[in-house]
């Protein structure tokens, strides 16, 4: 009898770290597939600006600095992406960050510059380039939303009991949040 309930204590716990783990597992693989999103809304954002960025380069004024810091910017985010494959770990969300928020004040600055002025109104291609870098903004935004509720659900789920336990013996890290 003693055997039969060590037995059950046993199957019990096994399936208690079974369980924890395949939680662990699904949720880091939503937040991979999320991450994996939002770098490919990331690429695709990255190719609107490059064409925007020609574009613009022909209508701001002589010596304008913008195109190659957007330029520059934009390689920037490329590289950050390259070097991330995989979420990052938290903490290590900075050099993608910091891409992100040089790219997104440039481009602020150049549809502030030209969205109202003639120049715009009266090229089909600018206005074609503005709305595409929009859209593009938007799905990438979109995109950070979701793998932030994913890192969030998962970092969450790193901290319950069974899931320290697991964690530990698998290697589950918790991972960066990101910035909209």
């Amino acid at each position: 009898m003693e055997y039969i309930i060590a037995l059950s204590l046993l199957v019990a716990m096994g399936a208690w770290v079974v369980g924890a783990y395949l939680r662990l597992f699904h949720l880091y693989e939503r937040v991979q597939g999320a991450w994996q999103q939002w770098s490919l809304a990331t690429e695709q954002r990255n190719e609107c600006l490059r064409d925007f960025t020609d574009a613009i380069a022909d209508y701001l004024p002589a010596g304008d600095v913008l195109p190659q810091d957007m330029n520059r910017w934009e390689e920037d985010s490329r590289r950050a992406l390259q070097a991330s494959p995989t979420a990052p770990r938290e903490g290590n969300f900075t050099c993608i960050a910091r891409a992100e928020r040089h790219l997104r004040r440039a481009v602020n600055y150049s549809v502030r510059t030209l969205e109202n002025t003639q120049l715009m109104r009266e090229n089909e291609q600018l206005l074609s380039l503005c709305s595409a870098v929009s859209v593009s903004l938007y799905q990438q935004d979109a995109q950070m939303r979701l793998y932030n509720r994913s890192a969030s659900e998962y970092n969450t789920a790193l901290h319950s009991p069974g899931a320290k336990i697991v964690a530990g013996i698998f290697g589950f890290t918790p991972v960066a949040a990101g910035e909209c």
